[in-house]
């Protein structure tokens, strides 16, 4: 049988009988209630080990790091040439595509039990490729998407690998993004597309919203350069062709230091390494109308900074 509950008098008689239960009780009355605020949440985060590449090396290199002031530690070095960009395959993190912004080729290489495989392309472009990333299209079908872009020269374009051919996705007119273009792209769990300026100061970040192809810039920096760039959890990692990557929490658009190496020339691209091919955690390639075809300006070498 359920017990009644004690009676107001019956709990007073407690509380003169024992002096401790009493100051307990009392102070419960005037305890503060501890409340998690977003900057309470980013001191308790974790850092989350990132990837990068220096496309200042004339031999590239993909680089792991582990906490945010430990030295990074080289996993990949091409054979021979610059890597720029790279992206894990979201669904068997072993392997790793790469591109040097000044070929045509998209590479692959993959860990074995002995090591790296040697350095196979599974791509070539008609220009130049840029950047790259693998993402699923809104029907659930899984490709890797690659841009060329001429910076100011004219307007760029995404592709997606189709076997042997190239399929574009969006084109990336000039007069959307400040005149200025490098191929840096990402996407994020919904669909939307965020494009980086490229190695240039101020450098901007643009969302490109899915379904209406609607361009904001959502974001400007005039401390340094916003190159390559990966959607993680609600916030954009990019690397500032220097030395540094930054984290954008997209919520409340505050930039901060994420990781920093003063041993390294131009960092040009980041990633994660881990399995994203979970509902929810899906990098998505939207469907953005504002596509066309335009004549392309004389592709363009990509201009190092002095």
């Amino acid at each position: 049988m359920m017990k009644k509950p004690l009676s107001a008098a019956i709990l007073a008689l407690l509380l003169l009988a024992s002096p401790t239960l009493a100051a307990d009780a009392a102070s419960a009355q005037v305890m503060p209630v501890l409340e998690m605020k977003p900057g309470t949440m980013t001191v308790m985060e974790r850092f989350a080990p990132i990837y990068y590449a220096d496309g200042g090396e004339t031999t590239g290199s993909v680089y792991y790091a582990g906490t945010a002031t430990a030295a990074d530690n080289i996993i990949y070095t091409r054979p021979l040439e610059r890597l720029y960009s790279f992206t894990f395959h979201p669904g068997v993190p072993e392997k790793l595509y790469y591109a040097n912004a000044n070929e045509f080729n998209i590479y692959l290489t993959a860990e074995t039990g002995s090591g790296w495989s040697a350095e196979s392309v599974v791509f070539t472009h008609t220009t130049y490729v840029r950047d790259l990333a693998f993402a699923w299209d809104q029907n659930g079908n899984f490709g890797l998407y690659f841009s060329e872009a001429t910076g100011a020269g004219g307007d760029g374009r995404i592709y997606r690998v189709d076997g042997a051919a190239a399929t574009p996705i969006y084109t990336v007119k000039l007069a959307d993004v400040g005149g200025f273009w490098a191929g840096d792209f990402a996407f994020d769990y919904e669909g939307n597309l965020y494009l980086s300026s490229g190695n240039r100061v101020p450098a901007s970040i643009y969302k490109v919203a899915t379904g209406t192809g609607a361009v904001t810039k959502i974001f400007e920096s005039t401390e340094g350069s916003i190159a390559g760039l990966v959607y993680r959890g609600g916030r954009l990692y990019y690397a500032d062709w220097r030395q540094n990557i930054y984290r954008l929490d997209l919520s409340s658009m505050t930039s901060t230091l994420y990781y920093t190496n003063p041993a390294r020339q131009w960092l040009s691209d980041v990633g994660f390494k881990e399995r994203r091919d979970a509902a929810g955690s899906r990098p998505t390639a939207g469907t953005y109308t504002r596509f066309s075809t335009m004549p392309m300006a004389p592709m363009q070498k990509v201009l190092m900074p002095s």
